[in-house]
């Protein structure tokens, strides 16, 4: 489970996910009173959901944050706030030069060019599903290189 979480994005906090989704199935099994059938797929479709959840809180952290270019005020005269700014740009182009060159196209596909997911899927022969899960990567990747640095 710890590697399953650490390849989809979330090596930081792979820990806490595995405790998670043990502590979910656990609870699934109290309330239906009943051993589950098969646990292990079970357990799969939890960290999935998990994962899913988390890309989900990532994209709507991000979207409120998000402020539109015509209202950020210029640095003007204000060398700290202008080198904060360059910092910032400087982190964000970093943070998707580490992406998959795949994943990079997709992100920059659809939060620069405003295309939708099925578009992108079309242009690049991936599923609906696989678009879903490379922008949740690049969402979460993006949101912790911000938040930590």
């Amino acid at each position: 489970m710890h590697r399953f979480f650490a390849r989809h994005g979330a090596r930081q906090d792979a820990a806490d996910l595995v405790q998670e989704s043990f502590a979910r199935l656990a609870g699934a099994r109290a309330k239906r009173g009943a051993a589950i059938e098969r646990p292990e797929a079970y357990l799969s479709t939890i960290a999935s959901n998990l994962l899913r959840d988390r890309a989900r809180i990532a994209l709507s952290r991000s979207l409120a944050r998000h402020i539109p270019i015509d209202e950020i005020p210029l640095a003007g005269h204000d060398p700290i706030a202008a080198l904060e700014a360059r910092d910032q740009i400087e982190r964000l182009q970093a943070s998707l030069a580490r992406l998959s060159p795949k994943t990079r196209s997709i992100f920059l596909a659809h939060r620069r060019d405003g295309m939708t997911y099925k578009d992108i899927a079309n242009q690049t022969g991936l599923s609906v599903k696989a678009v879903e899960q490379r922008m949740s990567k690049a969402i979460a990747h993006i949101d912790r290189v911000l938040r930590h640095g």
